[in-house]
């Protein structure tokens, strides 16, 4: 410190004094005040944590019930007991949307498989009385009763369709490796007679491309139905392609007339019919191939083949990659007729 007299400096005073110790007591302070406040987040962040906890307990059980929902049967309600009374109102709204959901999909299903059941003893009995008028007729009602026997006949196919998608959507089925080669082979072989009757001819052409996941006898029903679309189409002395692709694909190319872009969107709608279709068709043979390929995994799709005709694009998991799980799928068809296989048709139904 200067030392002054008036305003003329006659020295100075210096004094040293150690800061050890107020250095020590200022990080002491400084420790005291970090240790406080990181007990009062860490209390702070306990009660949060057991907040949120409370709140979203009954959201994670929401969750997880609508995932049941979701998969078509709701087992273990949401908890409306816990949680703000916000979210205990939700889970009782919740469930009690989802059990009347469930009632109404069942009768709905419960309709579905019953109702074709129950139509096709008096369709058949129709037809059979149909058939016993013929030598009672006139030759000239002929041609109408043959057009009477070909709708009864067309509503019998519809009512098979039917029954077909109500056992495909009530039931789950998971996905299995499936040889596409050999059972292309075997398809081809048993339309080739049938083919050869419209002096059509099938070629099977591409590498061959193993094993890929499909559920239970769809891809019989799938390659069925796809060849049966493709007679129905086909002008004599011409060739229906089906070219395998390594990257499991599979085009079934015929040489009709093929489709517009319309059409082509609208072809998997159930019950549509192009403005050219004959009365055969049942509209319900591409929907239900497009079901079974999702149910297995795959994608199927329709484009202009390279001149006239339609390109069916169907591609499917390879064994290689995991299948996707339970899908609604359906029980084994691989046994039965395929669906549509009339062939005097002149667009796919």
């Amino acid at each position: 410190m200067p030392g002054s007299s008036g305003t003329t400096i006659r020295g100075a005073l210096r004094l040293p004094y150690p800061l050890d110790q107020v250095s020590t007591r200022v990080h002491h302070i400084w420790g005291a005040l970090a240790l406080a406040g990181a007990c009062i987040l860490a209390a702070v962040a306990l009660v949060a944590f057991s907040l949120a906890r409370w709140i979203t307990r009954p959201l994670r059980t929401l969750e997880a019930a609508t995932e049941q929902l979701a998969e078509g049967q709701l087992t273990d309600p949401p908890d409306a007991t816990a949680g703000p009374p916000e979210l205990r109102h939700l889970a009782t709204s919740f469930t009690r949307t989802a059990t009347r959901l469930q009632h109404l999909l069942k009768a709905q299903q419960a309709f579905a498989s019953e109702a074709p059941h129950q139509l096709k003893t008096p369709l058949t009995g129709l037809l059979l009385r149909l058939e016993n008028f013929e030598p009672y007729l006139d030759p000239r009602a002929h041609p109408s009763l043959e057009e009477a026997v070909g709708e009864v006949e067309r509503l019998g196919r519809m009512v098979q369709g039917l029954l077909a998608l109500a056992r495909l959507e009530n039931t789950a089925t998971t996905p299995e490796p499936v040889d596409l080669d050999t059972v292309l082979a075997e398809r081809v072989a048993m339309w080739e007679p049938l083919a050869a009757e419209q002096y059509v001819a099938l070629d099977m052409t591409g590498p061959s491309v193993g094993s890929v996941w499909a559920i239970p006898g769809a891809l019989e029903q799938i390659i069925d139905n796809l060849i049966a679309n493709a007679l129905r189409v086909s002008p004599p002395s011409t060739t229906i392609a089906l070219h395998r692709v390594p990257s499991t694909e599979l085009h079934i190319v015929d040489q009709g007339p093929g489709m517009n872009a319309a059409d082509r969107e609208r072809a998997f709608d159930r019950f549509w019919r192009s403005s050219d279709s004959h009365h055969d068709d049942t509209g319900l043979g591409l929907p239900i191939v497009r079901h079974l390929v999702d149910a297995s995994g795959g994608t199927i799709t329709l484009h202009p083949a390279p001149g006239t005709g339609l390109d069916t694009l169907t591609q499917l998991r390879p064994v290689t990659a995991r299948p996707r799980g339970p899908r609604s799928g359906g029980e084994d068809f691989g046994s039965r007729r395929p669906l549509n296989h009339r062939m005097p048709a002149s667009r796919r139904g």
